[in-house]
């Protein structure tokens, strides 16, 4: 007998149960699960993919664990023979172990006879971004992109985090805007503050007195896979405009992308700083706070030193560069004020000492004797 208590596995309760992953988790899920339809459809005599978990619960054992490796990797096949790559397919295999779990299928990989093929995945020598690249970008690119570009340089999110922020997330009280991710918004689900330069939060700050609190800062929608898309679309054209059409051969993604500027912000801040610093600040999954700890006075004062690093308009730099050299100037300015007043009160010490002994000699004309002996 069915007890009330036992919820109906549909879609909409796989919905709710994935609702507390971050949106693009749920968006990922929700393309994998659409794609593996559209396989059962087509492959299966037009039958859903109910009907194929059905017939899967219908199995005991062995029997239906060889089933669901057979489902697996036959869905695997056919997203070879549509030109999908290896890791993306590893990542959709990833998502619909959810489904097939949702069911009432443990996928357990170790008990397959055989384990699921998969093409060898072929690791390239990524491409490192220059500044000069950047520079050549931002030539072709809508202004109305530098600000977005700039805040992505400034603090190595992914575009999907800064496309989520809104103007309640932003903090211009402080020496340099900071902005909070929130940890419903990362991969990772760990929040952190990040902060802009000047340069990029130039570009903010008339953009925030339109906003009201709640409102999106660089997104115009909630569809937050279709804004990225779309942003990365328009910077697709930005660098083909520039000349930069290259692709890697292993899997023809291109070699510049906004993701691009979030290795470009790693690598800068690694340089001036350690690599703990940058791993904190791009809030990579595989780094532990915990045993690397920082103050927020302590990371806006590092990311200041890293800050003429990541600024891109050539006047700004001469800009951040004439203010380091004055900055210096006046540091040597005062070092020598310090060294000339250190000079001057240790020779005016020597005449209160000679003074001093000078008029002990008058008081003591025996002193006075014995310094003249001394001096012949």
């Amino acid at each position: 007998m069915s007890s009330f208590l036992l919820k109906k596995k549909t879609t909409k309760t796989f919905e709710q149960k994935i609702s507390k992953l971050s949106r693009k988790t749920q968006e990922s899920v929700n393309s994998a699960k659409k794609s593996f339809e559209k396989f059962c459809v087509e492959n299966y005599d037009g039958r859903n993919s109910e009907a194929i978990f059905e017939e899967l619960n219908a199995l005991k054992g062995k029997d239906q664990t060889e089933a669901t490796r057979q489902v697996l990797q036959d869905w695997i096949d056919s997203q070879y023979e549509k030109g999908k790559l290896t890791t993306g397919i590893q990542q959709y295999v990833s998502k619909i172990k959810k489904l097939f779990s949702h069911y009432g299928i443990r996928v357990h990989t170790e008990d397959f006879d055989e384990p699921l093929e998969y093409k060898p995945r072929i690791k390239e020598e990524l491409h490192e971004l220059t500044l000069d690249e950047i520079q050549e970008i931002f030539k072709h690119a809508s202004p109305k992109k530098y600000g977005f570009y700039l805040a992505l340089i400034s603090t190595g999110c992914r575009p999907a985090e800064l496309l989520q922020v809104r103007k309640k997330d932003i903090d211009t009280t402080k020496k340099r805007v900071s902005i909070r991710i929130e940890a419903e918004n990362v991969k990772t689900r760990a929040g952190r503050s990040v902060f802009l330069t000047k340069e990029a939060s130039g570009y903010l700050i008339s953009r925030l007195k339109k906003l009201d609190d709640n409102d999106l800062v660089w997104a115009k929608n909630k569809y937050f896979s279709y804004a990225e898309k779309n942003e990365s679309a328009q910077f697709a054209k930005a660098c083909d405009n520039a000349g930069y059409t290259e692709r890697y051969k292993s899997n023809n993604f291109r070699k510049i992308t906004l993701y691009s500027f979030r290795s470009y912000f790693f690598g800068r801040s690694a340089d001036v700083h350690r690599e703990g610093y940058a791993h904190r600040m791009t809030g990579h999954g595989g780094y532990l706070p915990q045993y690397d700890r920082m103050s927020n006075e302590k990371k806006l004062e590092w990311f200041l030193k890293v800050e003429p690093e990541l600024t891109v308009f050539e006047n700004n730099r001469n800009k951040i560069e004439i203010q380091e050299k004055e900055k210096e100037l006046k540091q040597f300015k005062n070092e020598q004020t310090k060294e000339i007043q250190k000079l001057r009160e240790e020779r005016l010490q020597d005449k209160r000492e000679m003074l001093k002994m000078l008029s002990d000699m008058i008081r003591n004309p025996e002193k006075l004797k014995e310094f003249q002996k001394n001096m012949s």
